[in-house]
């Protein structure tokens, strides 16, 4: 699967449920990020790239997303760890049909890159 990596112009790192290949997703992530490869997360993806960037940018070796922890886990770890946090309109038990799915409205700022790329 790593030579087939090496090999794209681009990588996305799609959705999924649970914590299954989470750490595969974000070693993914941590190659594309690395090695300047352009990167798209969608959802899980985009969860899986602010643990990556926790853990091996910021040097926050416990970077945890509260979706894939145990029970009581999360309430354990301090305070800069947490670097998702649930949503408290989604289920852990019903697996899908639980997002927002764009229903939250996202502010860009005036002079950011999203928005120069967005609407260049």
């Amino acid at each position: 699967a790593w030579d087939k990596l090496k090999k794209c112009d681009g990588i996305l790192v799609p959705g999924g449920f649970g914590d299954r290949a989470l750490e595969g997703k974000i070693s993914a992530i941590k190659y594309a990020r690395e090695n300047k490869i352009p990167f798209l997360g969608i959802c899980m993806g985009m969860q899986a790239a602010i643990i990556e960037f926790g853990r091996n940018v910021l040097n926050i070796a416990k970077s945890k997303s509260q979706e894939f922890c145990k029970e009581g886990e999360f309430e354990k770890l301090k305070e800069c760890e947490k670097v998702v946090v649930f949503m408290p309109e989604g289920d852990k038990e019903k697996k899908g049909g639980t997002m927002r799915l764009g229903v939250k409205e996202t502010k860009l700022l005036p002079n950011s890159l999203a928005k120069k790329l967005i609407f260049w």
